[in-house]
């Protein structure tokens, strides 16, 4: 009888603190407990509730009872900790992979031929483009599965006096949040999380992911309106059916890829173009198809057909428009100058 398991976070190393980053201690980021949860989620759709948990940073070193694997995830070389490849005991599940290029990770991944043991496992489902086409440049059969996170349910209602959140913006983000709406909003969420001690213990990642499910169920239950420059906060919202606005000051980093077609990525530069009072985005129909996919993927049935159908989801996300280019921007901000009149709300378009 198969065993599965998903992901836990008991972070092996203290991040390291920036010289400019005033917001320390904040060792854990909770992204990495949505997408756990994301994964129990999807695990709980397929019918199956009796899990096993594998450490994160000890998936290279696992030696419990053979376990099939979600491999939804940040995989990266951080801190002298890379969890890849996985131990023997585990036999990975590819959805919502995620290779980052920090430190060189990428370069490590093909130094070590890591790619080579995925060759049986294909086709790797990867949470983001930039993971995607980087396998297929090595020659793996990938394809773009999107983030476990989306696949949350939709709240029944939403709340009466809602709040608008502000959770961990960017600094110069914050510096140009228009005043009105800087006064509502309630910063009483973060996605940092931080120990005393480390290596995490258990009751330390149990903690951790109960945080989380107390935030998602906020989210859930209070919010009108999400403003991150989160991920992990922009997706379970999405999912939930909450109207979210997404600024970062990096709206170039691969990581954010993954919400093309779904949300619009706001530069920082670009935020005199923002509608303040955003509908919710409609993901419904692709959030069928990524549960369907997580789903063949899981229990090995109709796995081909369940890719295809997304695959055709996902190519309809790359006609959507939503913001002004960054260059259109500058361009409009220069004949302003000679020609001024107020900027069109950027919109979604459907």
């Amino acid at each position: 009888m198969k065993r599965y398991a998903r992901i836990i976070n008991q972070y092996k190393y203290q991040m390291q603190k920036r010289p400019d980053d005033n917001l320390w201690p904040r060792d854990g980021n909770l992204g990495d407990c949505m997408q756990t949860l994301g994964v129990e989620n999807v695990y709980f759709k397929a019918g199956i509730r009796t899990l096993s948990f594998v450490n994160r940073d000890d998936i290279k070193d696992f030696d419990g009872e053979p376990v099939h694997l979600v491999m939804q995830s940040w995989f990266g070389d951080y801190a002298g900790v890379f969890p890849l490849p996985w131990s023997d005991k585990i036999t990975p599940i590819f959805i919502g992979f995620h290779l980052n290029t920090v430190n060189n990770t990428r370069d490590r991944f093909v130094r070590e031929k890591i790619y080579e043991k995925m060759k049986p496992y294909e086709p790797i489902g990867c949470r983001d483009r930039s993971t995607r086409d980087f396998l297929i440049s090595l020659g793996i059969d990938a394809y773009f599965s999107g983030c476990m996170t989306l696949t949350f349910d939709k709240r029944e209602k939403e709340p009466k006096n809602g709040k608008i959140f502000l959770v961990d913006p960017d600094k110069k983000v914050l510096k140009r949040l228009p005043q009105e709406i800087l006064n509502q909003c309630d910063t009483s969420i973060s996605h940092f999380y931080y120990w005393n001690e480390y290596p995490v213990s258990e009751k330390g990642a149990e903690a951790f992911e109960l945080y989380a499910r107390d935030v998602l169920n906020r989210y859930k239950t209070e919010a009108k309106l999400v403003i991150t420059s989160k991920i992990h906060v922009a997706m379970p919202c999405v999912a939930m059916g909450i109207p979210v606005i997404f600024i970062t000051t990096d709206p170039d980093n691969v990581r954010f890829d993954v919400l093309k077609g779904i949300l619009p990525i706001y530069g920082y530069r670009d935020m005199k173009y923002i509608n303040w009072h955003p509908d919710s985005a409609n993901i419904d129909s692709l959030k069928d198809k990524i549960i369907a996919n997580a789903i063949a993927q899981i229990t090995g049935k109709n796995r081909k057909e369940a890719v295809e159908a997304l695959n055709k989801e996902t190519e309809k996300l790359k006609s959507i428009r939503f913001v002004y280019p960054r260059w259109l921007s500058a361009f409009k901000s220069l004949l302003s100058l000679f020609l001024p009149s107020p900027p069109p709300h950027s919109r979604q378009m459907s």
